[in-house]
């Protein structure tokens, strides 16, 4: 029995649809909506917070996923991102902004510019920043862009062909992945220079994939020809000489066709949103749908969070203790 509990799903997977942002627990299916506004991206925050920014009317709904209750909303649009500090978040716009988590106040501004922030990941401890910029319509032009936070540079900027809908970093195999939808075909590529290191193909257009487990394990949403949709699982590996081999793969059937997913914190299973407006929870060892909820919308966002990320401790600021020289 306790086998079978251990892999109940765990956290609170977030969706945004329509005007509302639905919290679902993924073990019940139960799930509560909570009127927001069409957000379009969702913000998760440690503390078991989560912002979501709903542009066209300005302002932000916060919630509380420990409590499944939201808390007082923000006037004025918010998009923190955070990456493994939970007193700190970056903010991309013309600038890139580090700011102190609650006290929002600005610790670092770095002179790199995003227009069309699509993607972002904070990664490797909080020094490296990953963006994928394009526009919502599909077939628009994409660009990666890789900045040094430790240094504040501009690493790259690169345009991507094929039409880039998401990436995935693994850190277990060192790569990066990138769904292209044009060709049909995910391409792992070198997170620093962006040369790729394998190519494989898909039945479909990629529109979405994590990596789960340890990081060698690959899910990618895919939208089959038929209008259906399907998620490819595939267990990667290097072989002696170093190059990617797919050692293993697996398709689960989708009730409709994949708009995003997100993967569980402890890598076990996978959320899909559909275009129909169902999400499913899908267990990656058994292949099997667990769980499905009816969103009422497609959604534009899904996020998996884990609420018992401990928030930050309220800093002790320097400028309350006496002054004092840090000499010998």
């Amino acid at each position: 029995v306790n086998a079978a509990k251990d892999k109940l799903p765990v956290g609170v997977v977030v969706a945004s649809a329509g005007e509302f942002v639905i919290m679902v627990d993924p073990t019940t299916g139960n799930s509560r909506s909570i009127s927001s506004g069409p957000v379009a991206w969702l913000f998760p925050a440690p503390g078991g917070i989560l912002f979501a920014p709903d542009l066209v009317n300005g302002r932000t709904t916060v919630l509380d996923l420990r409590t499944m209750t939201p808390g007082d909303p923000i006037r004025g649009v918010t998009m923190p991102r955070f990456g493994t500090l939970p007193d700190r978040y970056l903010v991309l716009a013309k600038q890139v902004l580090v700011m102190s988590y609650p006290e929002r106040a600005l610790m670092n501004r770095f002179e790199i510019s995003f227009d069309h922030p699509w993607q972002v990941a904070v990664l490797a401890e909080n020094t490296v920043l990953m963006v994928l910029e394009r526009l919502p319509v599909a077939g628009s032009e994409a660009s990666m862009t890789a900045v040094n936070l430790s240094e504040g540079r501009l690493v790259y900027r690169r345009p991507l062909a094929g039409d880039v809908r998401h990436f995935a970093p693994s850190v277990d195999l060192g790569v990066i992945a990138l769904a292209q939808a044009e060709e049909n075909q995910v391409i792992l590529a070198d997170p620093a220079t962006l040369s790729p290191a394998a190519v494989f193909s898909t039945a479909g257009k990629p529109v979405d994939l994590v990596f789960a487990e340890d990081g060698s394990t690959l899910v990618i949403a895919v939208e089959r020809p038929d209008g259906g949709g399907e998620l490819s699982i595939w267990k990667i590996k290097r072989d002696k000489k170093g190059s990617l081999q797919k050692k293993k793969e697996w398709t689960v059937p989708l009730a409709g066709a994949p708009v995003r997913i997100a993967g569980s914190p402890d890598g076990r299973h996978v959320a899909a949103g559909l275009e129909s407006g169902e999400l499913q929870i899908v267990e990656l060892d058994s292949q099997l749908v667990v769980a499905s909820v009816n969103l009422r919308a497609a959604p534009r966002d899904v996020v998996w969070c884990d609420p018992s990320i401990e928030g930050p401790l309220l800093p002790d600021w320097s400028d309350d203790d006496a002054p004092t020289l840090g000499i010998g």
